[in-house]
């Protein structure tokens, strides 16, 4: 009986061209910097903050800037992320590129380090910058990441409890000893980008490290009341509440309400 068919030939498909494979002129290096930029407030400072609160994500952040930060708190410098080698720029429908915006650093009289996190750090530096802004405090500094996400990023069972109007859970590295306000992230259990890479870092290098991702079901930018009252039972818990308790000022809270900018762009979150 005959075992051979002939030769397997392959059907050449408009979709995709062979020559594209040698083709690399069209190909840019892009590769990227992440620099810490300290002033002189916060060169010698930041070094022995006790805490550090990370927020990413805009409601995360919105709510660190309404009631975490404080007029007492200073601003002591920058993590600035560059790319290099790229012929693109973002359109901002100006004709201007437009500039990378960096992620500020903050250090309260308490020996807290905030650090609010520009879009501009994406997956693909996240683990560079984890490395860098953990570079700045010592191994036995409290870390938290406060993070906000759409609940389609939610793998699992999308339930608010108590009163909350948003969903919130927990991961942290085994080396933070305090109870986590809310439960386990639950299986699969997925964080990416930056909280994923400041967990991970932290694991490594046995830092106390705790993540809350904040999961609502709105893309609005401007309500911050969605995520409000279970980010204020996370900080006002230990071992963060030494650090933030006298920082909540509500007053900044309705200011916020009153004259945020991003009410009028519902189209962005994150």
């Amino acid at each position: 009986m005959a075992t051979f068919f002939g030769e397997v030939r392959f059907a050449s498909s408009r979709a995709y061209d062979e020559n594209d494979d040698d083709d690399d002129s069209d190909t840019v290096d892009e590769t990227y910097s992440v620099k810490v930029e300290l002033n002189k407030a916060g060169e010698d400072k930041v070094a022995n903050a006790e805490a550090l609160i990370v927020s990413y994500g805009t409601l995360a952040t919105d709510f660190c800037e309404a009631l975490v930060l404080s007029e007492k708190c200073i601003d002591v410098g920058t993590v600035v992320v560059e790319r290099q080698k790229s012929t693109d720029c973002e359109d901002t429908g100006d004709f201007h590129p437009r500039h990378p915006v960096p992620s500020r650093l903050f250090l309260s009289p308490e020996s807290l380090l905030i650090c609010c996190i520009s879009k501009d750090v994406t997956a693909i530096v996240a683990s560079r910058f984890a490395q860098k802004l953990l570079g700045l405090v010592k191994p036995s500094c409290m870390v938290m990441v406060l993070s906000s996400h759409h609940y389609g990023a939610l793998k699992g069972s999308y339930a608010p409890q108590d009163e909350d109007n948003c969903v919130v859970h927990s991961l942290h590295s085994p080396a933070f000893q305090s109870s986590p306000v809310y439960p386990q992230l639950p299986q699969p259990a997925t964080l990416d980008s930056l909280p994923a890479a400041v967990l991970t870092e932290s694991i490594v290098s046995s830092r106390p490290c705790i993540v809350y991702p904040v999961f609502t079901e709105t893309y609005s930018t401007g309500d911050l009341d969605l995520v409000i009252d279970a980010l204020i039972k996370v900080i006002q818990s230990k071992p963060f509440k030494k650090f933030t308790a006298t920082s909540q000022d509500y007053s900044k809270l309705h200011q916020y309400r009153a004259k945020s900018p991003r009410y009028e762009t519902l189209d962005r979150y994150m």
